[in-house]
């Protein structure tokens, strides 16, 4: 298995599970629902990408309803838990209205989507401009109130910022991959398609980075509630 192949269809799947360890890792000492909840989330899609890559390599077939499945999971799971976070009204009202957007967006698409069925790059797009801004609204809530505590031991903070690098590098990663995509179908090249897929390579590099600042976050966070205790 080349780097490539690593990058482009395996990665994902480990990020994911680097979320998740992340998670359990913060839930041992502090057992939160909203921990439990996204645990249980990143453990779903981690398997669904897992099944996802097992169904693309060996058993060659598609994946698409993979990707269909995490988004809705991503934007049921993702949207509460700011929405549980976000103090003024007026926050969750947008993340309710955003949310219910990406949900017509997601049934109308396909309960009218004709032909092959492809990646739904519109649809991630919408759904990475709606946790882009749930986390600038979080930012700001934090800035309405500043206190002397250090915001490296906010769990959230370090959630917040990973999905910030990567929800606003994902969505011009799949605006561009829609219109890629177009291209690879109106003319199915070899280089087109192979800068397609190195296109995914890229995305998952994004989620590696903010998986890993989160991981590294919550194991900050672990060290020093074990020194104050010591």
């Amino acid at each position: 298995m080349t780097f490539f192949s690593f990058f482009t269809n395996y990665l994902e799947c480990l990020c994911f599970l680097v979320y998740f360890i992340a998670l359990r890792i913060y839930y041992r000492k502090n057992k939160l629902a909203a921990i439990k909840q996204l645990s249980i989330y990143y453990l779903l899609i981690t398997l669904l990408q897992l099944y996802g890559t097992v169904e693309v390599k060996f058993l060659k077939a598609g994946n698409v309803w993979v990707y269909d499945t995490v988004a809705v999971l991503t934007a049921a799971f993702i949207s509460h838990h700011f929405y549980r976070l976000l103090e003024s009204p007026r926050k969750k009202t947008t993340v309710v209205a955003l949310f219910c957007i990406y949900l017509m967006y997601a049934v109308i698409h396909h309960a009218t989507m004709e032909g092959r069925r492809l990646f739904d790059s519109i649809g991630y797009s919408i759904l990475s401009a709606s946790i882009a801004i749930y986390v600038f609204m979080f930012f700001h809530q934090m800035l309405q109130k500043v206190t002397a505590a250090s915001i490296l031991k906010d769990f959230n903070f370090w959630l917040a910022s990973g999905y910030l690098f990567y929800f606003i590098g994902s969505f011009f990663i799949f605006v561009s991959f829609y219109y890629f995509t177009m291209l690879v179908i109106e003319n199915p090249k070899r280089e087109e398609t192979r800068l397609l897929t190195a296109l995914w390579g890229l995305h998952n590099v994004l989620l590696f980075i903010s998986a890993s600042s989160f991981l590294i976050g919550c194991l900050w966070i672990d060290s020093r509630k074990k020194l104050e205790s010591s």
